[in-house]
């Protein structure tokens, strides 16, 4: 179990206590034992821990806070001697601390939204998250898992921190693409959460298939890509990066090609934001009256475009400007369409 884990909160803040409370009486010359201020300036400390951590304190945490508990008692009755009037204090006290618990909760019920909302835009599937499961912990781990196509599963950790005022915020998490039937096995990596560049859930699938993804903003956008034959002291990849001075123009690349799919301003922006989100994307070559199917993807570090066949093999542009059978006509290189008859079918002939 990891040292923070263990951690018992509620001690380390009394120790806090009892450091300032050394400090005031080298500070002072009178005895803070018996000063009333002091005291009910104790009694309030001690009130405010027990509402921060009574719905959410480990078994540890939960021994020291019944222990703190004895000493409240004993503060009271030196505070306020007559049981009538000690009383009416505990009552008005519930009152307050009710209500201080009342916040809390409420606190934790927002916190644990937002952490859902965080996860939805990053792409994760619903993640069943409660306050129980962040009682007794400053870092927790969620499990997230699903299927990616035939024979390949991606599986992710969550890692959750608890910051200064007790709520939790997603650090970052462990991301796995389980390949069964690959030869090249399972690819590992950690990715932090960064506002700056955040990489969504299909990003990483892509990433860990090897292909290069667009992040970052404004100044900061550029291609980022794992290299798979390196790796760091903890055991995660090395990641290369191609800023825009590196000289790679996706646009003006694809401009360079017959595409059909940059008929249209729309047309080009999805293809684009495909291949910026490291997707490898069905196009269409269109040469005359030929069209052949191909697959795309950005290759910034060669600035290049890779192309790939109907069966995954990669090809040239050469290779991919012969015309071969077309899925969508099924005509081959050579040969034509004559408009028959009205009424007939098409018939095929030979180029002279």
């Amino acid at each position: 179990m990891k040292k923070s884990a263990m951690e018992n909160r509620v001690e380390k803040e009394l120790d806090e206590w009892l450091t300032r409370e050394r400090r005031f009486q080298k500070l002072f010359s009178f005895s803070l034992d018996n000063n009333r201020a002091f005291l009910r300036e104790k009694l309030r400390y001690y009130r405010t821990l027990q509402a921060k951590y009574k719905a959410r304190a480990g078994p540890k945490e939960q021994l020291t806070l019944r222990m703190m508990r004895q000493e409240q008692r004993a503060i009271e009755k030196q505070l306020y001697p007559n049981l009538w009037i000690r009383l009416g204090y505990k009552v008005l006290s519930g009152i307050v601390q009710g209500a201080s618990a009342g916040r809390e909760q409420g606190r934790y019920t927002t916190n644990i939204r937002d952490l859902k909302e965080s996860f939805r835009k990053l792409g994760f599937p619903e993640v069943s998250l409660d306050r129980q499961q962040l009682a007794d912990r400053q870092k927790l781990v969620v499990p997230v898992s699903y299927e990616v196509g035939e024979n390949k599963r991606m599986a992710f950790e969550l890692h959750l921190k608890q910051e200064d005022k007790g709520l939790f915020h997603l650090e970052g998490y462990i991301a796995t693409l389980h390949q069964l039937e690959e030869a090249s096995g399972n690819k590992k990596h950690y990715f932090r959460v960064d506002k700056e560049h955040p990489i969504n859930t299909r990003q990483t699938y892509n990433l860990l298939s090897g292909r290069p993804v667009m992040t970052g903003n404004g100044e900061s956008r550029h291609w980022m890509q794992l290299d798979f034959n390196d790796k760091d002291t903890h055991g995660n990849y090395q990641v290369k990066r191609f800023y825009p001075g590196y000289g790679f123009d996706l646009e003006k690349k694809l401009r360079g090609l017959p595409l059909k799919e940059l008929r249209t301003p729309e047309e080009t922006r999805k293809l684009i934001k495909a291949l910026h989100n490291g997707e490898r994307k069905e196009v269409t070559f269109t040469l005359g009256y030929k069209q052949q199917r191909i697959i795309l993807e950005a290759n910034p570090r060669f600035k290049s475009l890779n192309l790939f066949n109907q069966k995954g093999e990669k090809i040239s542009l050469a290779q991919a400007l012969k015309g071969k059978v077309s899925r969508k006509t099924g005509l081959r290189n050579g040969k034509r369409l004559q408009k028959g008859l009205p009424g007939k079918d098409r018939v095929r002939v030979k180029r002279r």
